[in-house]
């Protein structure tokens, strides 16, 4: 059994994606305010700030739950 390489995904040093994560991460943020603003004006303003949940969701999927110093 020492023969199987299992690497750790949160152990990873860069971002899921590479250039094309980290663009969807900084999209993301104006995406969910127009989302919230389109939603909310179409009378779904109850709800409409679930879309602002995507902003973290999306920083959890690119660069991972690791914490601490970042290079």
């Amino acid at each position: 059994m020492s023969d199987i390489n299992i690497t750790n995904p949160l152990a990873r040093r860069s971002p899921l994606g590479g250039s094309i994560g980290v663009a969807v991460a900084s999209i993301v943020p104006v995406l969910a305010l127009a989302l919230f603003l389109v939603f909310g004006l179409l009378g779904g303003w109850t709800w409409s700030w679930a879309f602002f949940l995507l902003i973290p969701v999306s920083g959890i999927l690119v660069y991972g739950l690791r914490g601490g110093q970042r290079s």
